[in-house]
């Protein structure tokens, strides 16, 4: 099956997941308001993810490697903050059906994920795979590391002689 097919069916059962969890959700109120606010704090935090790679990706657009900006913490900030939105709907939804919903819709984000490198190679090349060896695909807190690393000032040249 082509990848494009696949990436299709892939995002088709990630709307479907969505939906679901949002008519189940309505369906059956949660129970335990405390974590009715766990789940809207992760929402936030994914909505904060997928907002920052669209903003980037408006400003740099899409015919060169963008590793800048969230980019350059994570490859794919925008799959991941529909992750993590995801996750949130385990707290919101509380329920068994969105439990599993929520699952089906990661991996299939993680999925679109993998298939995402892959046509990035092959539309950018080596300078993707440079870009895939230096920041993570997913990881934020690897990539904010990293981040940081690369803006350190490389450290002078510190002679272990007296030079006399």
């Amino acid at each position: 099956m082509k990848r494009e097919t696949k990436d299709n069916i892939l995002m088709s059962i990630l709307g479907i997941t969505f939906f679901l969890n949002i008519i189940v959700m309505n369906l059956f109120p949660p129970t335990i308001e405390e974590l009715v606010v766990v789940g809207y704090a992760i929402l936030g935090i994914g909505a904060l993810f997928f907002v920052l790679s669209v903003f980037t990706l408006r400003r740099k657009g899409t015919s060169n490697v963008v590793a800048s900006g969230v980019y350059g913490i994570v490859r794919h900030p925008m799959y991941l903050g529909a992750m993590v939105m995801f996750l949130s709907h385990i707290f919101l939804g509380q329920n068994w059906i969105v439990a599993i919903s929520t699952i089906v819709g990661i991996v299939c984000c993680y999925l679109i994920i993998r298939s995402g490198d892959q046509r990035n190679i092959e539309k950018f090349g080596d300078a993707y795979r440079r870009y895939m060896r230096s920041v993570p695909r997913m990881n934020f807190f690897v990539g904010l590391i990293r981040l940081a690393r690369r803006r350190q000032p490389a450290p002078e040249n510190i002679s272990t002689s007296d030079g006399w």
